[in-house]
């Protein structure tokens, strides 16, 4: 009867020893799960102005991102003008090689198809795609722009 006491005992101890480790066990190893698996970083901001160059040839649209480290990112910037009884339009894809997680801000040339941009009122409209391991993410930035000298 002793030795029945003595068994019952250690297992229940055992038991107790058991349930701790995995109660302090279970929850770190959720937390480093769930802190591994954070969310995929795309922020995109297009400026308000762009700056015109070369005779319309071309005009700076500067624009703000932040793309998750180590992840394949691409910003594409677009501008639409009315010039006289036509369009001015130009659109340019950069690939961003160095992402930080942190903001960086760039000044992407954009190059009209036909005619010369001028000074005035025009469309911009910025794409942000950013894959990685868990998918791609992609965010938008579009409104009126105001081309300056």
């Amino acid at each position: 009867m002793k030795f029945s006491r003595f068994r019952a005992s250690t297992l229940a101890l055992l038991a107790i020893a058991a349930g701790a480790v995995l109660a302090f066990a279970l929850p770190a190893g959720a937390a480093v799960s769930v802190q591994s698996e954070s969310p995929s970083v795309a922020v995109l901001n297009l400026g308000g102005k762009a700056r015109l160059d070369a005779n319309g040839a071309v005009v700076f649209a500067p624009v703000k991102v932040a793309c998750t480290p180590g992840s394949y990112t691409t910003v594409s910037v677009e501008v639409t003008q009315a010039v006289g009884n036509g369009i001015a339009k130009g659109e340019k894809t950069l690939d961003i090689r160095t992402c930080t997680g942190d903001e960086q801000k760039l000044n992407v040339a954009v190059t009209p198809d036909q005619r010369p941009f001028r000074k005035g009122v025009a469309f911009g409209s910025a794409t942000l795609q950013v894959c990685d391991n868990r998918g791609c993410k992609t965010v938008y930035d579009e409104h009126n722009i105001e081309i300056v000298k």
